[in-house]
């Protein structure tokens, strides 16, 4: 037996089992969901600072005027980025009675789990293509002081059908394996 399967523990009968084409474009699908959640993450780090900005000057008497809908326009971005990431991780809400009580549906019932994130995957970043292309075209603002663009925060909801239809897509590759974290019907 060679050095090498001596320390992996692998006689000349066994194999490891390499991973399918689908596990690794799951892998790397989930991974784009991640790297948008590290944006997320990012822009929720930094969310404080402009709060904490509209307090000092608050308090001077010179409150700012962008930062209520900034803030507000950042915790949107914050959600739909961080909805793909939250999918492939299993903290979001889900009910789990079914696969439960009846495991032999749990692998059915993951797939059409995954085919329902992708329907509303897509159907998220086409009506979201669609808004935020209409108010590109109508040059649409907020009525605010600060006539934000509303083509840009509405840049959130087809970002977030991408990395839901993504996830989706990862999900019916690689259908996720229960979790032991998920709460338990008694």
């Amino acid at each position: 037996m060679s050095t090498e399967r001596a320390a992996t523990g692998l006689t000349p009968g066994t194999a490891a089992a390499a991973p399918t084409m689908a596990a690794t474009v799951a892998r790397w699908v989930s991974r784009i969901s991640w790297a948008l959640c590290v944006a997320g993450a990012s822009l929720g780090l930094v969310l404080p600072l402009p709060v904490l900005y509209e307090i000092v000057m608050d308090q001077l008497r010179n409150p700012p005027i962008w930062v209520f809908e900034t803030t507000g326009y950042a915790i949107i971005i914050v959600v739909f980025a961080a909805s793909g990431h939250g999918l492939s991780t299993g903290h979001h809400f889900r009910v789990s009675l079914l696969p439960e009580r009846l495991p032999a549906l749990a692998r059915p019932l993951a797939r059409l789990s995954a085919v329902l994130q992708l329907g509303f995957g897509l159907v998220l970043l086409l009506a979201g293509v669609q808004q935020v292309t209409i108010d590109y075209i109508q040059g649409l603002r907020s009525d605010t002081l600060l006539a934000v663009p509303q083509f840009l925060p509405q840049l959130a909801f087809p970002i977030g059908g991408i990395v839901i239809a993504l996830q989706g897509i990862a999900h019916l590759l690689a259908p996720p394996p229960e979790r032991s974290h998920d709460a338990t019907w008694r």
